[in-house]
């Protein structure tokens, strides 16, 4: 998306049926004045409306029903939308007079699914054809392609296939294995960025709010948010998520070698040279919401998260910072001093108690992290998302490694969060909003140059 962000939410609260006719009056001047916004506009309705048929409001799947309601449109506005239609109804059914470029590959297995905005079903051995658009509620197909690639789809999931070395995932999850000469280059585009395959096998999702995963899990891939944004290669093992908006923030979580150096793959150990460091004498850490670990002869203190260092063993509570047992939703705060410019926020943790393994669960990473200006904070008793802070990025190392049982939960883990191209934002105050019993060790602040 290329359009403005004002022009963007105007879209989205139209699709959504809450603008107002003055509203509507602008969005219709500026599609008429923007042949960019048009685009938008219609890539917007398009996954408004695949999403209607799969999600409903609490997260549930449904069989696909006509939309009933519509919304009042001016004529200019319904006919930008007709045209952009109808141009791509005559794209997607277009019976090419080449065949070989009509057919790219063929439906392989396919199992239990149940298909969404389908005429036909689909069977084992039917062609794919360039422009087509495959939706499943649930289930699994694999799709063979005539270069070698494979792709599994695992719903809900919505793709579309441009071509035969490039498709795009509105939602959901696929796996992709690209390991042929000829599929070489093989491409995944997703609401947020591309997925440029070297010769690999990988993983890529979109959550329904355009949250975008790239997993690899052999070869190298090479994540492209913008063509003039900084490239991120990604080898074997290496995850790497984007958040949707205009800045493009990327979250790169990994396991640490469990020791007291803290070092990880590609995440630099913490840090006492960070803008945030205690050592600086700029920046402040406090508990904006719960209650930190209390015992008689010592209390958590919140400013060992910015002390320079993680904790020297991996069952340390004096040396981390973490809240009461039974803490839902507490919250800490970081004070800049000022409004800085962010390049990256690094996150660290370790856990493993000596005698109960479960309780590695203290080493997880899940909060959701915010940036204020430098104004008067809100009250920090309300939830961050309604009191107009600005969301910057969502951590669930959980969900990152996978975790389905102790063993393969590291007990040392490093968050790195930036953005693809210059800075996160600028900003005075940072708010975790931490939803887990993480035991934090180190969080550093690093100030664009």
């Amino acid at each position: 998306m290329k359009s403005a962000e004002h022009d963007l939410e105007l879209t989205r609260r139209y699709l959504d049926g809450d603008a107002t006719p003055e509203e509507m009056a602008e969005l219709e001047k500026r599609m008429l004045a923007d042949p960019q916004l048009r685009e938008d506009f219609l890539h917007y309705a398009r996954i408004d409306a695949s999403l209607a048929g799969v999600v409903n409001d609490s997260g549930t799947l449904l069989d696909y029903e006509p939309e009933k309601k519509k919304p009042q449109i001016s004529w200019a506005i319904a006919a930008v939308i007709a045209l952009g239609f109808l141009l791509l109804a005559q794209l997607l059914n277009h019976p090419w007079t080449d065949k070989k470029r009509q057919e790219v590959a063929h439906f392989g297995k396919i199992e239990n699914c149940r298909w969404t905005n389908q005429v036909k079903i689909p069977l084992s051995g039917d062609p794919v054809t360039m422009g087509q658009r495959i939706e499943i509620s649930s289930g699994k197909v694999e799709l063979l392609y005539h270069n070698g690639a494979r792709m599994e789809l695992t719903g809900p999931c919505i793709i579309e296939t441009i071509s035969d070395k490039e498709t795009f995932l509105t939602m959901g999850s696929i796996d992709v294995v690209a390991d042929s000469p000829e599929s070489q280059g093989f491409m995944v585009r997703s609401p947020t960025s591309t997925f440029e395959d070297l010769g690999t096998a990988f993983s890529a999702s979109v959550a329904p709010d355009g949250l975008s995963r790239l997993e690899v899990s052999d070869g190298e891939v090479n994540l492209i948010v913008e063509h003039d944004h900084q490239h991120q290669l990604l080898g074997a093992g290496q995850t790497m998520l984007v958040e949707p908006g205009d800045r493009k923030i990327l979250t790169r979580i990994e396991s640490g070698d469990e020791s007291k150096d803290f070092r990880f793959p590609t995440i630099v150990p913490p840090s006492n040279q960070d803008y945030a460091d205690i050592s600086q004498g700029f920046a402040s850490a406090s508990v904006g919401r719960g209650l930190l670990r209390s015992r008689p002869n010592w209390t958590v203190n919140p400013k060992f998260i910015l002390d320079g260092s993680g904790q020297t063993s991996q069952d340390s509570p004096k040396e981390s910072v973490f809240f009461e047992n039974g803490v839902k939703n507490g919250s800490l705060l970081i004070d800049l001093g000022k409004a800085i410019s962010i390049e990256k926020i690094n996150s660290y943790s370790w856990h493993q108690h000596n005698r109960i393994p479960e309780h590695n669960d203290r080493a997880q990473q899940k909060f959701t992290l915010f940036g204020w200006p430098d104004r008067e904070l809100p009250s920090l008793e309300k939830p961050a998302a309604k009191s107009g802070w600005v969301r910057i990025a969502r951590v669930n190392s959980e969900q990152f490694f996978h975790v389905k049982k102790l063993d393969n939960r590291p007990s040392q883990q490093a968050c790195s969060i930036f953005a693809s191209k210059g800075e996160i934002g600028k900003y005075r105050y940072l708010l975790l909003e931490v939803n887990g019993p993480t035991f934090f060790g180190e969080i550093d602040v690093y100030q664009s140059e």
